[in-house]
């Protein structure tokens, strides 16, 4: 064996501590690297392939008293490939708490004549289809009702009739929410799939009032979609079914691929820093490698080795280093990655594919692996192996490197401090290139950590506000309108502690185009013109007040579906199949594209173009003391009670904290997402401190001894070095809050800009300042108690003999 390689082998294995922090250092970065970008490739990939091979619908069109032959007639229109028809209905199910919960359930055909079952849901456990008299669960809301496999569920019909189905299986349905745009899945409630000949016994028709279809070509173009989309729709008016316009979605547009966007969005921005990071980690590492190793190089230098060759050598040590490194990051980056993917799965409702290589991912940690050490570690070998023999070997360019500078001399004219904490001072500058180099590292991975908090606190902030359209206790839902006099006054007679209730109304809605075409859908929501149980978030106009009559205000998220609608033009919809125009007078800030496309009108003036003016089928009850989400569902339930003893059909009472609650669920997922990435950047930064200190008690061995020759104890040099860790902990978090807020911004726009289609009001919290320091002082002592103790237990002529 040449003598190069055995200077290899030996700096491998003879110094088995410093070996590991050069490999855990490079092996953080690629870990980080690869889990990273595993997570975007399966995730990326996953929710779309696994929402396209359920089959979902293109066009989904709401339209009472459809039949078989009915259904049949839309499968021959030209562009739908195929058309397939639903009974959706809403019942209560009994809970495992003894209490009623609304069930949606979805009653249909499960032997489609052509092609495979439009929006098939994915089997997990049991039987599916169900047979007559039976039902399956979809399993996000299935806990909700503590029913398991093989138990009985028990449904209360309109009627009052209480039926017992069998629960024969338990399925992943991606679609759930397809119905109410983006974010629809976390209003969804709990979700139950029969048969059409089970109608009968829930005593409803067996017509349909929901059509699925699917386009012959253009299944991902929106446009091409659209115009089968108001083909359906014009057939139908010709045959008199009245609609609410029709939902156009994409074969690849899963419900909650918003979410996605703006993880991905947060991924590339933690790669980026994860690279740069991972780098300044690298140079850092080996800047100490090679100033402990200037007297071999000298020697190395004296033995004939031109500066080329020592190059040369430290690069394939490095490439050593970096193979062991990859060998190690990758796989467990593959295990973090789909660790963390399963998570995610269960709360964005997608599955995770088996497992399976990725091989951009491979690939791209090679690459740094390849390149990164090489390029990082390319400067501190050029230095190192600059000097002469006579330095290198003498020891003074180290000297010189350690005692300058004007801050450092400082140091040493101070007076009133402690021995160990002057000597700590003193050492925490003698490197102040490493220094600098483990501050940018600990500095950048504490600021992301600190900026994940913030952006955080933004989020909740934002949705706290969403409370302001949610002012109500109690939200009711009848099965059709009633006079609202006469329900305001057996509820208020009837249940005590009632201050004020409210008829509300509302309808879906489709934009009408200036070509004549469908636009998008919305929810148009009016509350009376004197409510007070809404605050809006206006962004531009006004809102509605009273005198108005065909005014309208519209959310945000129309500038995207919409974008040439402005402040004072009049818009076409069609509302119950008839057209009318209305006049935006205010845009209003919502939960963007976790919410789909809301708009507000008068109570007064939707009734009345609707027919049902003086009754309402929701209205919004407040009681007289604030409540809290027990006490809302206590007077929800006291609500439900005295009605339904009067006669009542109720199809949904629901507290207002709890909607809410659902809406913001979408963005409690994405704040967990940052939450989860800020620890690993803080990984990353806590490597570097580790290394630091670890490689700086290594270098000051000899010295160690020399401290305990003329008489400290174990004790002083144990507090010595973990005051440097302390200190430079505590240098690196002040830099971090700075540092943090400058990336919060970034951050937390970047995440609006992709949900609200806005900037950030970036709201602060000491909180992740505190955590960080918490984590960064704990860090600091991990980092420098362990070697600290292990130089401490040498003798004295150990430590004295040592390299």
């Amino acid at each position: 064996m040449r003598p190069r390689w055995h200077k290899i082998l030996s700096d491998l294995f003879d110094h088995v501590v410093r070996s590991l922090l050069v490999i855990a250092s490079i092996a953080v970065g690629l870990f980080a690297i690869g889990m990273i970008t595993t997570t975007y490739v399966i995730l990326s990939e996953d929710i779309r392939s696994g929402y396209e091979a359920g089959n979902p619908a293109n066009i989904q069109v709401t339209a009472a008293g459809m039949d078989d032959a009915y259904i049949e007639h839309i499968q021959n229109l030209p562009g739908v490939a195929d058309a397939q028809g639903v009974a959706a209905l809403t019942f209560e199910v009994r809970t495992g708490t003894g209490q009623w919960q609304p069930i949606n359930i979805k009653a249909r055909d499960f032997t489609p004549h052509s092609g495979s079952l439009i929006g098939q849901p994915a089997l997990l456990q049991g039987a599916w289809p169900p047979a007559d008299k039976e039902i399956v669960l979809e399993t996000n809301r299935m806990a909700d009702t503590g029913a398991a496999l093989g138990d009985t569920l028990e449904v209360r019909l309109p009627s009052g009739v209480i039926r017992r189905l069998p629960v024969t299986g338990v399925v992943q349905d991606q679609t759930v929410g397809a119905d109410r745009g983006e974010g629809g899945f976390f209003l969804a409630g709990i979700q139950g799939y029969v048969t059409v000949d089970t109608l009968p016994w829930l005593e409803r028709p067996e017509t349909y009032n929901t059509l699925y279809a699917t386009v012959s070509q253009g299944r991902n173009d929106r446009a091409a979609i659209r115009v089968v989309a108001d083909r359906v729709l014009r057939d139908l008016e010709r045959n008199s079914y009245f609609t609410g316009g029709s939902i156009v979605r994409t074969s690849q547009e899963h419900p909650n691929l918003t979410y996605v966007d703006a993880m991905t969005a947060v991924i590339y921005i933690l790669g980026f820093l994860v690279v740069f990071l991972s780098g300044f980690l690298i140079t850092n590492t080996f800047s100490a490698l090679l100033n402990q190793q200037v007297e071999q190089i000298g020697v190395m230098k004296t033995l004939g080795a031109s500066r080329g060759q020592i190059v040369r050598l430290y690069m394939v040590l490095i490439l050593v280093f970096s193979l062991i490194a990859l060998l190690i990051a990758v796989p467990l980056s593959y295990q973090a990655a789909y660790a963390f993917l399963t998570y995610l799965s269960g709360r964005i409702n997608f599955r995770v594919e088996t497992f399976r290589f990725v091989p951009v991912s491979t690939l791209l940690q090679a690459l740094v692996a390849l390149i990164v050490p090489q390029v990082a570690g390319s400067l501190p070998i050029l230095q190192g192996t600059r000097i002469s023999v006579r330095e290198a070997l003498s020891g003074t360019a180290t000297a010189q490197v350690e005692n300058t500078g004007a801050l450092y001399r400082l140091l040493a004219r101070m007076r009133g401090l402690s021995r160990p904490m002057m000597i700590s001072l003193r050492n925490t500058l003698r490197k102040r290139a490493r220094l600098i180099l483990t501050l940018i590292t600990l500095v950048l991975g504490g600021a992301t950590f600190i900026a994940t908090f913030n952006v955080r606190n933004s989020i909740s902030s934002y949705i706290d506000r969403l409370r302001l359209y949610f002012l109500a206790d109690v939200n009711l839902t009848l099965d059709q309108p009633y006079r609202v006099d006469r329900v305001v006054r057996d509820i208020l007679e009837g249940v005590p502690g009632i201050a004020r209730v409210e008829g509300w109304s509302g309808a879906p809605a489709t934009l009408v185009m200036p070509d004549g075409s469908s636009g998008p859908n919305m929810q148009v929501v009016a509350p009376p013109l004197e409510s007070t149980l809404i605050e809006p978030l206006l962004l531009e106009g006004r809102w509605l007040m009273p005198g108005d009559q065909n005014a309208i205000t519209l959310s945000e998220l129309i500038h995207d579906e919409a974008p040439d609608v402005r402040l004072g033009d009049t818009i076409r919809l069609k509302i119950a199949g008839k057209e009318s125009d209305w006049v935006v007078v205010g845009f209003f800030q919502f939960a963007g594209r976790s919410s789909g496309l809301f708009a507000y009108t008068s109570y007064e003036y939707l009734s009345k173009q609707m027919g049902t003016y003086g009754r309402s089928a929701s209205f919004r009850i407040v009681s007289g003391v604030p409540l809290d989400s027990k006490g809302q569902e206590d007077l929800g339930r006291r609500v439900e009670a005295h009605l339904s003893q009067l006669g009542y059909e109720i199809n949904d009472v629901g507290e207002g904290l709890s909607l809410q609650e659902r809406t913001s669920q979408g963005l409690d997922i994405l704040t967990t997402f940052l939450l989860i990435m800020s620890f690993l950047m803080a990984s990353v930064g806590s490597i570097g401190l580790m290394g630091t200190m670890s490689l700086n008690v290594m270098e000051r061995t000899r010295e160690i001894g020399v401290m305990r020759a003329i008489g400290a104890s174990n004790r002083a040099i144990m507090k010595i070095v973990l005051l440097e860790g302390v200190l430079i902990g505590l240098i690196s978090w002040l830099l971090s809050c700075v540092v943090g807020l400058l990336i919060s911004k970034q951050l937390a726009d970047t995440m609006f800009q992709i949900i609200f289609d806005r900037s950030a009001d970036l709201a602060f919290t000491l909180s992740g300042n505190l955590i960080w320091l918490g984590l960064v002082l704990l860090l600091s002592v991990l980092a420098s108690v362990v070697p600290a103790y292990n130089a401490s237990r040498l003798t004295i002529r150990e430590v004295l003999a040592n390299e």
